[in-house]
């Protein structure tokens, strides 16, 4: 069943990268029922956060945050919790409630990633964050 996760991930990209954000969003969302049906919960965690992407880009953002939200879940109960990946997510989860005007929950999301960005080395990642935090 991974090799077929792996060809919806596949096709979400390149449909994301053309600019087919609906495609790209239903091949995510097979992807992520198929992680979740095979018992692979990183590679849910991985669909599911295009998914919050898509979501957010198309104004979409209770959906958004719910898929942020499961990802994040996903990442800390597979000991992934301070990983990039988890850092990636908890962006995701900040833009969203961001948009969605929750101020408080936001900034907390963004002192979350900026530590897992800066413990990543990633400072692209760590000065997005303290430029949100700086509003």
């Amino acid at each position: 069943m991974t090799e077929a996760i792996a060809a919806h991930l596949t096709l979400a990209r390149e449909a994301a990268a053309e600019g087919r954000a609906g495609e790209a969003r239903n091949s995510y969302a097979r992807a992520a029922a198929l992680s979740r049906e095979s018992g692979a919960p990183l590679l849910q965690a991985h669909a599911l956060r295009h998914l919050s992407d898509l979501d957010r880009q198309a104004d979409h953002l209770e959906q958004a945050l719910a898929h942020a939200e499961q990802a994040a879940a996903l990442y800390g109960a597979n000991g992934q919790g301070a990983s990039l990946d988890m850092a990636n997510a908890l962006r995701l989860k900040a833009l969203v409630l961001d948009g969605l005007r929750r101020t408080a929950a936001a900034r907390v999301a963004w002192a979350s990633a900026r530590e897992l960005f800066d413990a990543a080395g990633v400072a692209a990642g760590v000065s997005e964050c303290e430029a949100r935090l700086a509003v």
